[in-house]
């Protein structure tokens, strides 16, 4: 722990050495502080050495005069700053000490002439000669780029100039300076070819992450997480203070070594690891303000009765119970001035005031080294009775047992708790549907209480809040997670080296609880009105062991050789439980309900475990370079895992990679343009097996329903315990992927950067088909098809101006993907599929279409020609009634023809004959795509002295989102006297009664004159969802993401109170956004789990505008 420190074995009681004190205070604070850590030295090794001898400078202020038999100094930074902690010892021994509060040194030796070591972490080792008695002044350079320098990969680390592979990286030092909620929001728009999206703005939103478009077509494309050589299922449960670097392997050639579950890239987190030197003691602190970053704009109070009157109108010539609540026409004035009710603003309009904490210890003492960080997280969210907490603990230990063996240890320990059921209870269309106005009842006063009047004898009105939906569905899930790993590295001999490893997810488990009140449909629907609960366990235990070989060795000074061979086993099962109990008292509090589960009665309990997941691995590689200038890569890798059946559980997944450094060539070598410039070339298979455990095998489930049996006994019964029909032919999702790069640096590294061109070709889809019915079974897992991904991919990172006190960086990233299906089932050339957003009520029902050919993410809908004018109709005076004249096309299959009604375009051939052509399924056709065609971001950094910013934008550009928003929004769709967006108000509109209250339908011209700048349909019109080209928006964005401003104090002021490190800072989130799309937010779940139905936004989270202020400081 106290590294450097010389203790003697001299008595404990002996007199101290003279001292001088400048400062008593000062000089007692020192010394308390260096007698804690003799202390804590001596009780770890048993010994009390002479606590005066040797005193180190960093605990007295010694008089140097005194001191002329030593070797002593300053160690400065760049900037002239004292480095507080720096290491200085004689170069080949054990003796050493560290700096002090100002950077000075004292150390003793009976040598007269040495060579000094003297380092620093985050600064290069510099080595000097010093004579003993002479001060010397040592300024040491930042090494920026040291933890750039290495790049993890499978089982292994490399450095960059020896990396053969497409891999992209996040530092530790740039997460650190920009907050961030979640591991994926420190990637997003910084890797190129790597695609970040949130399903909504909520604080436990899925995060989805596509690298390079992923193959699957109804998998998952999710890469592999790998967590301090754990997979883990997401990047949820990792605090972002504890990341140290972030790795992305984006090719076979780097993913290959992973096998089945490298086809879709993989994420390599590595946290931060034990680092030699004193202890040091950091924590970071910030607390931020959230809002949401847009309204829509919906009818006031005014508009809103304006447009039901006319609906009033339409279906009577004398709506009494409208001018019941409402008033008549001449009354309508009142509601001009007054405000209503925002639901917008009373659901999630709050400002609510997030905090995060880290306190993290790190250092060593003799050959052991520990990282020691633990996190909270409070996290209330936007809308109303929403938010999730979250505790995260790390701990990192490594220690040299012998010589030749060290011994790794690593535990990770998350809590989570989520309150709330999120806009499944509070739904943001709640907050955009529910009415302004309640009417005349918004303006009604009682009397005064007196003799002749009592309020109590009123019939009250029940007024309905949204927000009493959230006590009506409530919500709480969380969950433990206890993961420990353990390794041993043992030295067989030079260049041989066998590491052992052991993980273990102890604690798997979480919980999900859910109350539904008595207004809840579940509780009308389970429990006769009264309160159910539902009480949901799992538990996922699984474990590791990795065992792996590796050898390094030369060959005639030039040839170098790394090759390593491997063995991997991975096991994972699914134990659930759940339990439903109903009629609980009506007045009964879910924690209550919970808490005396007894009160109600039992109605459900089931439990089940699944089918051990496992994948037994054996795996190579080789990697070898000549003359640190040529460079080549093999890998290998065989697979086998029960997701298949016998004589198809294994899978090989080859690749192999070359990398050419032109810039060592004599040609290019003190190249004033061409500081650096590597060719790559890779090529490699990799596998998938995201599919359902037992796909290939008839298995059974007991029912959870009951029917009577023999005796009038209530018995369970066996079902099929899957609606797939058993496949025994399944086999492994082939990727095949091919890359080629360069990597340059240009004027000293001052522009540098990489190009990558890609062709990803993934075969043998797992994809359910379709069945008859008729064999008992509703799909059936089956490998047909090929995907094709191919792109292009540019990172830049630029030093712009870079002096003692100011400094300036820019860095760009962009990447273009291009998917195409190539073949689907045998015979085939499109699907259509339902995308579910709008339950059965959509027309057409089967709203996306695959196409071979085409890219995955077809929206497939009617294509809108405006609205039906007064001129497409003749009208008949005495009935009444509009008919379409000849050649006008027919919608009534979607909406009720009339003027003012939308009108669709006839994309298939008239029919001959037909007077009227009729719109019909064969009139779908593309109306957008959902995927982007190119993605990236760039920022800016600037330091000036002790103040450094940044800004960081990313962007989308070329996908299409379906507004499922607005189509509630400017329909009658599921109408019960529900808001609407201003596209329909009286000025947009086309309208059928004037503000007085007259009806312009028996009268065309006039119809016509008064409707002549409508632009809007009216929403009477269109009873039903329909998948229509007028929802469809361009869904581009470029956002402000980060802007940060952070001041670090200057060393010389914080070393007086022992501090190294204090920095403030400021950062907003998504403060600015450029994009045409009139929801929300046009980021929106693009890559869904089902992978062919992305890019609908409905009834979605909204993002949050942060505000966020915070500390970090190190001791």
């Amino acid at each position: 722990m106290f590294s450097g420190l010389v203790i003697r074995g001299e008595d404990i009681f002996s007199s101290p050495p003279p001292l001088l004190f400048k400062s008593k205070i000062k000089v007692v604070m020192n010394y308390c502080k260096y007698l804690l850590g003799i202390t804590a030295v001596c009780f770890q090794s048993g010994y009390f050495p002479n606590i005066y001898a040797n005193l180190p400078g960093y605990a007295l202020e010694v008089n140097l005069q005194s001191e002329k038999g030593n070797f002593k100094g300053t160690v400065l930074d760049g900037n002239g700053d004292p480095l507080i902690g720096a290491t200085v010892k004689i170069k080949g021994s054990s003796e050493g000490t560290i700096t002090d509060f100002d950077g000075n040194f004292i150390l003793r030796s009976s040598r007269k002439n040495v060579e000094l070591e003297v380092s620093y972490v985050g600064y290069k080792t510099m080595t000097i000669s010093a004579v003993r008695g002479k001060s010397l002044k040592v300024t040491l350079e930042e090494d920026s780029e040291a933890l750039e320098e290495v790049v993890v990969i499978g089982y292994g680390r490399v450095s960059k100039e020896a990396l053969t592979g497409s891999v992209s990286s996040v530092s530790g030092k740039a997460i650190s300076q920009v907050p961030v909620a979640s591991a994926a929001e420190a990637m997003v728009g910084k890797l190129a070819g790597v695609q970040i999206t949130t399903a909504d703005g909520s604080p436990d939103a899925d995060i989805q992450v596509r690298v390079r478009g992923g193959g699957s077509i109804t998998q998952d494309n999710s890469p592999l997480y790998i967590v301090d050589g754990f997979p883990v299922d997401n990047l949820n449960d990792i605090a972002p203070t504890d990341i140290e670097s972030i790795d992305v392997l984006k090719d076979a050639s780097s993913t290959a070594v992973y096998g089945a579950r490298g086809a879709n890239g993989v994420v390599n987190i590595t946290t931060k690891r034990a680092k030699e030197g004193k202890a040091t003691v950091s924590f970071n602190a910030y607390m931020s303000l959230r809002q949401v970053s847009k309204k829509l704009d919906v009818l006031d109070p005014y508009e809103f009765v304006l447009l039901y009157y006319e609906d009033a109108k339409l279906g009577s010539s004398n709506p009494t119970s409208f001018y019941d609540k409402y008033g008549y026409p001449e009354e309508f004035h009142i509601y001009k001035d007054y405000a209503g009710d925002d639901w917008q603003d009373e659901i999630m309009g709050k400002t609510t005031v997030s905090q995060y904490y880290n306190v993290t210890i790190g250092g060593s003492s003799g050959k052991t080294k520990y990282n020691l960080s633990l996190t909270h997280s409070d996290a209330p969210s936007i809308l109303e009775g929403n938010g999730q907490q979250k505790t995260f603990l790390n701990f990192k230990f490594s220690t040299e047992l012998f010589k030749f063996m060290t011994f790794e240890y690593n535990t990770r320990f998350v809590n989570t708790c989520t309150e709330g059921a999120g806009t499944e209870a509070v739904k943001v269309l709640d907050a955009l549907e529910y009415a302004p106005t309640q009417g005349l009842y918004d303006f009604m006063e009682l009397p005064e209480e007196d003799v002749d009047y009592d309020p109590s004898d009123e019939d009250y009105v029940q007024r309905y809040n949204p927000l009493q939906e959230a006590s009506q569905n409530w919500r709480r899930r969380g969950g433990t997670l206890f993961n420990t790993t353990a390794a041993l590295n043992i030295k067989l001999f030079k260049g041989l080296t066998f590491r052992t490893e052991f993980g273990l997810d102890i604690s798997n488990t979480s919980y999900d609880k859910r109350f539904y009140g008595p207004e809840h449909g579940n509780a009308e629907k389970y429990s006769d009105g009264m309160p159910y609960i539902e009480y949901t366990r799992k538990s996922s235990p699984k474990y590791r062991l990795a065992n792996t070989l590796t050898y390094q060795f030369d060959l005639f000074k030039k040839h170098h050789f790394n090759t390593m061979i491997g063995q991997e086993l991975n096991h994972q099962q699914t134990l659930t439980d759940k339990e439903a109990t109903r009629y609980f008292p009506v007045d009964i509090t879910p924690e209550a309900a919970f808490d005396n589960m007894t009160m109600g009665e039992a109605y459900l309990t089931e439990s089940s475990k699944t089918t051990p997941n496992r994948l037994a691995s054996f795996f190579g590689r080789i990697m070898y370079d000549y003359d640190r200038r040529y460079y080549a890569t093999i890998t290998v890798r065989a697979d086998g895992s029960t997701k298949f059946a016998p004589g198809h559980q294994w899978g090989v997944f080859p690749a192999a990679s070359l990398a050419w450094r032109i810039s060592e060539e004599e040609f290019l070598k003190n190249n004033d343009i061409i500081s650096s410039l590597k060719l790559r070339l890779g090529s490699g298979i990799a596998g998938n097996n995201r599919i359902n455990d037992d796909m290939w095998k008839t298995t059974y489930r007991l029912s959870t329903s009951k029917t009577p049996g023999w005796g009038e006994v209530i018995n369970s019964y066996y079902g099929y315990g899957s609606s797939y029909l058993p496949n025994p032919s399944l086999k492994w999702e082939k990727t095949i992927t091919n890359n080629v790069g360069i990597d340059f640096g240009l004027f000293n590294e001052r522009l540098s950067g990489s190009l990558d061109m890609y062709l990803n070709n993934t075969k043998d889809l797992l994809v359910p088909s379709t069945i008859p019915q008729t064999t008992g079974y509703e799909q059936q897992q089956t490998n047909v098809g090929q995907t094709q991904n191919k792109g292009i991919e540019l990172t830049l990172n630029g030093l712009i101006i870079n002096n003692r006190n100011f400094s300036l960086s820019g860095n760009f990233n962009i990447g273009f993907n291009k998917n195409k299906i190539v073949s689907l089932n045998s015979g085939e050339t499109k699907w259509v599929k339902k995308s579910g957003w709008a339950s059965t009520d959509q027309l057409p029902n089967e709203d996306y279409l695959v196409l071979v050919g085409e890219t995955v993410g077809l929206m497939y809908g009617y294509t809108n020609d405006g609205i039906y004018q007064v001129d497409d109709f003749n009208y008949n005076p005495t009935t009444g009634e509009y008919t379409l004249k000849p050649g006008v096309v027919d919608c009534s299959s979607l909406v009720t023809v009339m003027p003012g009604a939308p009108k669709f375009k006839k994309i298939a051939p008239v029919k001959e004959g037909e007077i009227n052509p009729q719109i019909t399924t064969d009139d779908l056709s593309i109306i957008g795509r959902a995927m982007p065609k190119f993605t990236g971001g760039f920022g800016l950094n600037a330091t000036y002295k002790g103040f450094d910013a940044s800004a960081f934008f990313n962007y989308q550009v070329g996908n299409d989102v379906y507004n499922g928003n607005k189509m509630h929004l400017t329909s009658w769709w599921r109408n019960s006297e529900t808001n609407q967006l201003t596209l329909v108000d009286s000025k947009h509109r086309f309208r059928y009664f004037d503000d007085a209250g007259n009806d312009l339908r028996k009268d065309p011209e006039l119809l016509k004159d008064f409707n002549k700048n409508a632009t809007m349909w009216n929403p009477t019109t269109v009873g039903t969802a329909i998948m229509m080209s007028y929802n469809v928006e361009d869904g581009s964005f470029l956002r402000l993401n980060t802007v940060t401003i952070g001041y670090t104090l200057p060393r010389h002021i914080t070393g007086k109170v022992g501090i190294s490190n204090l920095r403030f800072y400021f950062t907003g989130y998504n403060l600015w956004l450029l994009t045409h799309y009139t929801g929300y937010d046009p980021e929106v779940n693009v890559n869904n789990r089902d992978g062919l139905t992305p890019g609908i936004d409905c009834n979605s989270y909204p993002r949050n505008k942060t505000y966020t202020f915070g500390v970090n400081l190190t001791f």
